[in-house]
């Protein structure tokens, strides 16, 4: 895939795309969500499509998911905003089943839209020097080796 792409910023933006949408709160949206993007803002969907998937699969989920929700706690709490007094009417139900099966209590809705959205955001921002970096060292070293 990094050896097909002819641009490293497009590439790079691909990647900081799944890297986002990986955190994104829009649970099940989330290949819509790269199809669309990568096609909106022309950029590699196939790379936007495994980048995302290596970060947000079913065996780190939980802990994406989780990072994102005491993000979101951690800013709400700065803030000085209480995130359960934000939350609609509906997530008293979810609350109440929650406890039930799982015995969590008190999950905020606002939490884990803030937070999943901010730290995706976050997440990109800092990866982008990075991997700009690394796909540019990748195209040099292509170039040395005569690999079109």
């Amino acid at each position: 895939m990094v050896l097909k792409e002819r641009s490293v910023q497009k590439l790079t933006l691909s990647c900081c795309l799944g890297a986002y949408i990986a955190f994104c709160p829009f649970l099940g949206l989330h290949t819509i969500l790269i199809f669309f993007l990568s096609r909106k803002f022309s950029l590699n969907t196939a790379a936007t499509f495994s980048f995302s998937y290596l970060l947000n699969n079913p065996w780190t989920m939980v802990p994406v998911y989780a990072a994102g929700y005491f993000f979101g706690e951690w800013v709400l709490g700065l803030l000085g905003v209480n995130p359960l007094a934000l939350n609609p009417f509906w997530m008293g139900s979810i609350n109440r089943l929650l406890l039930y099966y799982t015995g969590l209590t008190g999950i905020s809705f606002w939490s884990f839209m803030i937070g999943g959205n901010l730290l995706g955001l976050l997440f990109s921002v800092i990866l982008y020097p990075v991997l700009k970096l690394f796909f540019t060292k990748i195209v040099l070293i292509k170039r040395k080796a005569g690999i079109s």
